[in-house]
């Protein structure tokens, strides 16, 4: 149904004749928005006008038009191959990156050929209307100062006694129970990110400075993302105190 304004007005009008002023100053102050819904155009437009706090978004495409008028902040989003809306009445233009390491450091204790080393960071990443990203890792495998230990090139089990280095962002159960799959926040109706190819296999390692490790296909609430780390040592592999660092980017995707 299609209101003009003097129609409004009437509408007003009638209602405080049969409720009292009071309806006006309640409705201004806060109460749910008034909506007014027309559909139009040779294609498709859904457009929605509202009496109180917040705002529109134009979402569109060649065939498909809306203003979006529900909701609070957020990300979450409908998307098809001809349209795309995004929720909320606060939503804005601008994209926003948002990327937090929650781990600082890594601890895998005493390297031994008889066992393997293990241990976990994590970090998470939210995005919004930069149409997705990716997290790419940069950094040599741990060293004692003139020895690096042997990175994987490929999704590899790990072997103990095998000079091994290598990661991967799900939950393992070998060479023990440790890690996490990606955690979407709120829930996968909203976040969107997942551990890349190559490591995103249970109990498989690898570990090559420069690759993608996670990405999003498109704008996506947080997802909360866990790095497994595994080390073997072998019984020629050089002795002393292993250390190393990687540098985690994350890059938006338009």
């Amino acid at each position: 149904m299609n209101y003009n304004d003097e129609m409004f007005k009437k509408l007003i009008t009638k209602v405080s004749q049969i409720v009292g002023s009071s309806v006006l100053i309640i409705v201004l102050c806060g109460m749910q928005p008034l909506a007014v819904i027309a559909a139009s155009s040779s294609s498709f437009q859904i457009q929605e006008d509202f009496l109180g706090s917040g705002g529109v978004i134009d979402s569109s495409s060649a065939s498909y038009q809306s203003f979006d008028s529900i909701g609070a902040v957020g990300v979450g989003d409908s998307a098809g191959t001809a349209y795309q809306t995004q929720s909320g009445y606060t939503t804005t233009n601008d994209p926003n990156l948002s990327f937090i390491v929650n781990t600082s450091s890594v601890s895998l204790g005493a390297l031994t050929s008889g066992s393997t080393a293990t241990g976990t960071a994590t970090f998470s990443v939210l995005n919004y209307t930069s149409y997705g990203y990716i997290v790419q890792v940069l950094g040599n495998t741990p060293s004692n100062g003139v020895h690096n230990l042997t990175a994987l090139s490929s999704p590899t089990s790990s072997v103990a006694g095998t000079e091994q280095f290598g990661i991967n962002l799900v939950a393992n159960t070998a060479p023990a129970t440790f890690g996490a799959n990606p955690v979407q926040v709120p829930s996968s109706s909203f976040s969107y990110g997942v551990a890349a190819s190559g490591y995103n296999t249970a109990n498989q390692y690898k570990y090559v400075s420069g690759n993608t490790i996670a990405s999003a296909p498109k704008t996506s609430g947080r997802t909360d993302f866990t790095v497994s780390y595994i080390a073997n040592v072998a019984t020629l592999t050089p002795g002393g105190s292993y250390s190393g660092s990687q540098t985690l980017i994350v890059v938006g995707t338009y």
